[in-house]
């Protein structure tokens, strides 16, 4: 029965996905709305909610390595999942039309990872009681950026045209559905997890989890990249990623014993160092515009493609 739900809830999660896509790139062309605003932070959080929803179910069972695989691998796969498309779709040279207004968004997810990349092997020993340092990092960066795209936004916020207020009403009761039925999804996971123990205390039980909370991230990427909203796309992915790694952080401050990150492994450092190279090459995708980046285009999408594969059947095979 288990089964059957999680295919009709995958089937509208797409659905919803689609629409969703649709009614940003509309309001991104017809509106005065910023961009950034609406995929950086109203999609990649509306996106990101089967993020949050098994990261915390996943705390208040005291499985915390499911809780941090899940958030990290998400965002792996977030990665892996542009850069597929980047070379399914290579003749768009997607990377070549974004701007760099999201260099912002990278930097800080940048920070974050090596702040956590540090706290987990101990080379930084800051906390706060049982708070870790890279909470506090991860929530003053995500603030700011939000700050920041709120500032940019102020000023231009207002409707252009009526027509655009239907668009809105229907943004709005799309992501209800789809918060309802991203969530109703992450539960049916879990549940499936729950029937088999040892997928559910395992790592690849909780990047199986990952993958499956990013669905909605990466239909509306697809939906997005096939409308030729490269900067949107690209906003929903690295929004998203940031935004996971805000529910961490909050996760971390329902904990009280010791924090989130004490409870990483090597499996867990191995994805906090992915993390780091797959946004630090995405980077630099999106800053390289000469005729030698002309000629290599590609080159790191299908690095991070190879390095993700790679990852996956070394887990497997181990």
């Amino acid at each position: 029965m288990n089964e059957i739900l999680f295919l009709f809830f995958a089937f509208f999660t797409v659905f919803l996905s689609i629409k969703l896509s649709y009614y940003v790139d509309y309001l991104s062309k017809h509106s005065k709305v910023s961009g950034a605003f609406l995929a950086g932070i109203v999609l990649a959080g509306v996106t990101s909610l089967p993020e949050c929803v098994t990261c915390f179910s996943a705390i208040f069972v005291d499985n915390n390595l499911l809780a941090v695989g899940d958030i990290l691998g998400s965002n792996i796969f977030n990665i892996f999942m542009i850069c597929f498309f980047d070379l399914v779709f290579i003749k768009k040279m997607m990377f070549s039309k974004t701007n760099k207004s999201h260099n912002l968004i990278f930097v800080l997810l940048l920070i974050n990872y090596l702040v956590l990349y540090l706290f987990v092997n101990k080379l930084s020993f800051i906390s706060f009681s049982y708070v870790g340092f890279p909470t506090l990092v991860i929530i003053v960066s995500y603030f700011y950026y939000l700050f920041r795209v709120s500032k940019s936004s102020s000023d231009t916020v207002k409707i252009n045209d009526s027509s655009c207020d239907y668009v809105v009403l229907k943004l709005i009761v799309t992501a209800v559905f789809m918060v309802f039925c991203s969530v109703t999804l992450t539960i049916i996971v879990n549940n499936l997890a729950k029937l088999h123990p040892y997928f559910s205390s395992s790592f690849l039980g909780a990047i199986f989890l990952g993958i499956t909370t990013s669905l909605p991230e990466v239909i509306t990427c697809y939906a997005l990249i096939n409308m030729d909203s490269y900067d949107l796309a690209l906003d929903d992915i690295i929004g998203s990623n940031l935004f996971n790694l805000m529910i961490l952080a909050l996760g971390d401050l329902f904990i009280r014993d010791a924090s989130i990150y004490f409870f990483a492994d090597n499996g867990v450092i191995v994805l906090i160092v992915l993390g780091l190279l797959f946004t630090l090459m995405c980077f630099l995708s999106n800053n390289f515009r000469n005729r030698f980046f002309d000629k290599t285009y590609g080159v790191f999408s299908l690095l991070i493609v190879i390095m993700y594969l790679g990852y996956w059947i070394i887990n497997f095979l181990g």
